[in-house]
């Protein structure tokens, strides 16, 4: 396809993340929204507002325009059906994380893409970002020596209209898999796989069906060790996306909310603040000074958008594919399996 050929997207679902892609879209060169599926009457107003054809269905959608890929940004427990639906008349898709409810679905998910020569594309964006990478080449260089282990928070208080809707209150869109689930896959493209996981949980301050407060630990199979404190219902200024300014509804406080220890250095994460001693120093008794590490600043959805349409026109494979999502989607599982059974759960 031509550089200047403009690549055509439907996008199904356009609450909150789906209006998100749209903003991604409108940025990016040489790709089209064609239109929205999606039944509320909050898409109704959005559509209208935008002038954007609204459809029930992604067949009628199809049968209109002419359509290239989709968006599916609808909750997690209707990705499935979804995906199975576009790819089945034949277009490749990205996926709004994580990839499905369960790991059968997104087997089944990798095996219709691939009975219909389709792509997928799995929304864990954060790939896309230079300090990721950058983090990645701190780490594989040896600049903090040899990785002992790593300690992370995300505490984040959601308001009470995030709650409104009955899925948000459901274990399918609980803070792992709806928020941890991009650390897990970040920790796993900058360290490798993770062997085994162990868990508790809790659910006192809300009562809902889903976790408020989870704490887990890591191990992986290189041997580093790691663990997360992860929550929706607290105050605090330690998350991704405070400290990146990812989300654009909430402040930007720059505060780093993972650390990685080795045995010359440390890294603070996101913001890349390397530790390491002063002239030569090798213990404790040496002075420690904080190095900023800088990157170039991006909008990893526009990046990712991109990267779809390089994909739609056979120039790349998927960064994360869904059998690599799956593996994500495994790890965030075994998480929540392991608060039931307490007990550690080998990947």
């Amino acid at each position: 396809m031509s550089s200047l050929q403009v690549t055509n997207i439907a996008l199904v679902g356009i609450g909150t993340i789906g209006q998100r892609h749209h903003m991604a879209i409108e940025k990016t060169n040489n790709v089209n929204l064609v239109g929205i599926v999606d039944l509320s009457n909050q898409a109704k107003d959005y559509s209208e507002d935008k002038k954007i054809p609204l459809y029930k269905n992604l067949n009628d959608l199809k049968i209109n325009h002419n359509v290239d890929g989709v968006v599916i940004s609808t909750p997690t427990i209707l990705h499935h059906e979804h995906a199975l639906t576009a790819l089945k008349l034949g277009l490749d898709v990205l996926i709004e994380k994580p990839i499905s409810a369960n790991l059968s679905e997104a087997q089944e998910i990798a095996k219709i893409a691939n009975e219909n020569n389709c792509k997928v594309l799995v929304g864990h964006q954060r790939r896309f970002y230079p300090l990721v990478i950058k983090a990645k080449q701190v780490i594989q260089n040896g600049e903090i020596g040899k990785i002992l282990g790593l300690s992370g928070v995300w505490g984040l208080r959601k308001d009470n209209d995030y709650f409104e809707p009955d899925w948000r209150k459901k274990i399918s869109a609980g803070p792992v898999i709806t928020n941890l689930i991009h650390d897990i896959d970040y920790l796993r493209f900058i360290f490798g796989e993770i062997e085994s996981v162990s868990a508790y949980s809790s659910n006192n301050i809300n009562n809902f069906e889903k976790e408020d407060i989870i704490t887990t630990n890591f191990k992986f199979k290189s041997g580093i060790l790691g663990n997360f404190l992860i929550t929706d219902c607290g105050t605090s200024p330690w998350s991704w996306e405070t400290s990146t300014g990812e989300n654009i509804h909430l402040p930007h406080l720059k505060e780093n909310n993972l650390k990685i220890i080795g045995t010359v250095g440390s890294l603070e994460f996101p913001n890349l603040e390397l530790w390491k001693y002063k002239n030569k120093g090798q213990n404790w008794k040496d002075e420690i000074n904080k190095i900023q590490i800088d990157t170039k600043k991006i909008d990893p959805y526009v990046s990712q958008i991109n990267h779809f349409k390089d994909v739609i026109n056979r120039e790349v494979e998927p960064i994360t594919d869904a059998l690599d999502a799956k593996i994500t989607l495994k790890v965030a599982l075994s998480i929540l399996e392991s608060t039931k059974s307490e007990k550690i759960i080998v990947i």
